[in-house]
């Protein structure tokens, strides 16, 4: 599943290719997936341009000129394409936005992921829900051990609850548990002030690497010539490692279990309840 440093890789590069490229039209070929119709929204949409794109939580928000917002859901299943539309006549999206310099934005939204067109207003209330940001710097230690010290239950379902910290996913939580040196199954009203600071050093540190390294949607470039995504993947330490030898000690190998029904992996040799 896309979590943060995926979104934020989507939005870098993104940012690169589309901003202040005249709109065109949008083809929606899965009415499901967007909240518009697509011949009403293309009376706002064409000639609009994208001014920026922000990333909150599991969201992309393209501001677009006339002060709308296209609001993009990245769920189970879902992806990006960017390319040019000759190059890419058979490729299958749920939502095509195109662009009147011959490219176009493809949208797969999987399951349950939707884009919307929606005023800033409206944008807001999609994100009401939603805690800070995981990487915002904004959110200092003290704030971050202030909010996991409010909880109960397992750490793992700590970190991917999205009203307490947004962007954190199973995939990432994992790791962050294991850099942080406790097991994903630890009850984080057990955890002392020393441990919630590793984990608030941890959090910033696997995401930040992702981020840098692509992230982990291995073999779905952005782009023909997208070279950085999926980069992460290899760099993981626990993922989808069952049976294969811990990076910490060559004798031990990692674990799959279950933690509140999500599969989880985890060091047993090095990571503790506390």
């Amino acid at each position: 599943m896309p979590e943060l440093p995926e979104l934020e890789n989507y939005k870098i590069q993104l940012t690169g290719y589309i901003l202040n490229v005249a709109i065109e039209k949008m083809v929606v070929h899965r009415p499901k997936a967007t909240n518009m119709e697509a011949d009403h929204v293309n009376l706002m949409l064409a000639g609009n341009r994208v001014a920026f794109i922000e990333r909150r939580g599991k969201y992309l928000n393209l501001h677009l000129h006339s002060g709308h917002r296209l609001l993009i859901s990245i769920v189970l299943g879902s992806s990006l394409y960017y390319g040019i539309r000759e190059q890419n006549a058979d490729r299958k999206s749920d939502v095509e936005l195109q662009f009147e310099d011959g490219t176009s934005l493809y949208y797969t939204a999987g399951r349950q992921g939707l884009m919307y067109f929606c005023s800033a207003k409206e944008t807001q209330a999609y994100f009401a829900d939603l805690g800070p940001e995981a990487t915002d710097r904004k959110l200092t230690r003290e704030q971050f051990i202030t909010l996991f010290k409010s909880r109960r239950g397992a750490l793992k379902t700590a970190l991917i609850n999205q009203s307490l910290i947004a962007g954190i996913g199973s995939y990432y939580a994992d790791e962050i548990a294991f850099t942080a040196g406790l097991l994903p199954s630890a009850k984080v009203q057990d955890l002392d002030e020393e441990a919630l600071s590793k984990l608030y050093d941890a959090v910033h540190s696997v995401l930040e690497e992702a981020i840098e390294t692509g992230g982990h949607m291995e073999g779905q470039p952005l782009t023909a010539n997208d070279a950085l995504t999926g980069g992460f993947h290899a760099l993981r330490r626990v993922y989808e490692r069952e049976g294969e030898p811990s990076v910490r000690s060559a004798t031990d190998k990692v674990v799959k279990t279950e933690v509140a029904g999500k599969k989880t992996y985890y060091c047993p040799a090095s990571q503790f309840e506390q």
